[in-house]
């Protein structure tokens, strides 16, 4: 069973089958996703886990959010230089020079989730790269986008990470839910 399928098993959903036009959103990207991401954005679409964990995914078509969080991330570098320092000593993707690509974010403040993304290595092999807040160290996971998923919702040792201490029991609330 896949890490996506143990994750809808954990929350009790069903898959959402979203269409997301992948070809489009990687050329504007500049980069190819790694597909367990691109599985849980086609089973989840736009959500929560645990009312905490928001995957930058998208309701579907040639919208990704990931995109957006990119262009914002760029825009405010872009118009204070200095501000890039707080990834140190990391750097904001640019394809070719590889750097962090954020996957999701958090209603807590300051939790951040990204991949060490590199133009050289398949994008199944990019480590995800998480702190809890700027000020923080940063933690890294040689482990696959889904997996990361699973270990924060299930997992009460996955520190710091864990949302077991909160939210013993896993779920998740899709805005398509809101929507309809």
């Amino acid at each position: 069973m896949s890490w996506v399928e143990q994750i809808l098993n954990a929350v009790g959903r069903r898959p959402e089958h979203v269409q997301v036009e992948w070809a489009e959103i990687e050329a504007e990207l500049g980069v190819p996703l790694p597909a367990d991401f691109k599985e849980l954005c086609e089973a989840f679409g736009r959500g929560e886990f645990n009312g905490f964990l928001y995957l930058y995914s998208s309701k579907g078509g040639n919208h990704l959010e990931v995109i957006d969080a990119l262009k914002r991330l760029r825009r405010a570098i872009g118009r204070f230089p200095d501000s890039e320092s707080v990834y140190e000593p990391y750097h904001i993707f640019q394809p070719g020079r590889g750097g962090l690509i954020r996957w999701a974010g958090a209603a807590a403040e300051g939790y951040e989730y990204f991949w060490l993304a590199d133009d050289a290595s398949a994008p199944e092999n990019w480590p995800i790269i998480a702190r809890t807040d700027f000020s923080e160290e940063w933690h890294r996971y040689e482990m696959s986008t889904a997996e990361f998923i699973h270990r924060a919702l299930t997992d009460g040792d996955f520190k710091p990470f864990s949302m077991v201490r909160y939210a013993p029991q896993p779920h998740y609330e899709s805005y398509a839910d809101d929507e309809e």
